[in-house]
């Protein structure tokens, strides 16, 4: 019979693409992984890896394995679940992931969570809300905390369980002292245009939801700043705006809770989503429901 910790391995290989990755993910040597591929092979009687000096790869037959063990993974995490819910008791270990914006105002939950129930062991990691749902569902994470800026955030994929938790606006914030802080109404088209035109644009990288949101709207005005300054981190935004260094689009809690800024809603509004991601399989295990619950007090429409 296949070795189901094996099959584990060779999913997470199929997920990630290279032995480093793999064994990153599951805390075991490169060397280690390599091991029990090879064991793997010899169980199935078949070559599943094809090596190169440079490289390592499924083959047809590690390919179509590697399809059959998700869906063994999959019926075995779920039968755990009802049986951890069967018990009712809240322990074992969940890793949780959340972007860094908003790792404040969840992180005391959790930890308060954790304390309540000794045999519960919480990992917390920080993740980017463009690679959470992956890492889901390759197992990873047992929970993420994301945002999404576009106007249509995802819906329940296959294996994945989509929570809304909020919605939020996100509003054009502009140093208290800039001339048109202090002038009442929205940002519409005109104003946001003259906004921009004479102000470096503070944004995160390519490849961010918020840029993307973010670009799309100055895109639809035709605004178009004359410098980028590109950061992570939607707080080291604020913090450039307070001091003067540029405007950007924020969330409004955020824009809010630095001193120092100014928001301005835009016409048509923008809003970001907090969402959490689960797996379809582990919806009834009792440790994932409470950290789930943890995230919607900590995050909800309430806050």
């Amino acid at each position: 019979m296949l070795d189901l910790r094996r099959l584990e391995i060779l999913h997470r290989f199929s997920a990630r693409g290279t032995i480093t990755a793999t064994a990153a993910d599951l805390g075991y040597s490169p060397s280690a992984v390599s091991q029990q591929l090879a064991a793997l092979e010899r169980e199935a009687g078949i070559a599943l890896i094809e090596r190169t000096a440079r490289r390592a790869s499924l083959t047809d037959a590690g390919r179509e394995l590697a399809e059959h063990a998700a869906r063994i993974l999959d019926a075995v995490e779920s039968a755990e679940s009802r049986m951890r819910a069967r018990v009712g008791a809240i322990g074992g270990r969940v890793t949780v992931s959340c972007i860094p914006a908003l790792a404040p105002a969840l992180a005391p939950h959790l930890a308060e969570l954790q304390r309540g129930h000794p045999e519960l062991t919480v990992v917390a990691h920080e993740t980017g809300s463009t690679t959470a749902a992956a890492a889901v569902l390759d197992r990873r994470y047992d929970l993420a905390v994301i945002d999404d800026w576009s106007a249509h955030p995802p819906a329940e994929g296959t294996g994945l369980s989509v929570h809304r938790l909020r919605r939020e606006d996100i509003v054009l914030a502009l140093p208290s002292g800039h001339p048109l802080a202090e002038q009442p109404g929205p940002a519409n088209a005109a104003r946001l245009r003259q906004i921009v035109g004479d102000r470096t644009w503070l944004c995160a990288p390519a490849g961010q939801l918020s840029r993307a949101a973010g670009d799309q709207r100055l895109t639809s005005v035709g605004a178009v700043p004359p410098r980028r300054w590109e950061f992570e981190g939607l707080h080291v935004l604020a913090a450039l705006v307070a001091a003067g260094a540029g405007v950007a689009f924020l969330p409004a809690g955020i824009a809010r809770e630095q001193a120092g800024v100014t928001g301005l809603r835009p016409v048509p509004r923008m809003q970001r989503t907090i969402l959490a991601l689960t797996r379809t399989t582990t919806r009834e295990d009792p440790a994932i429901a409470a950290c789930l619950q943890a995230a919607k007090q900590a995050l909800g429409s309430g806050h």
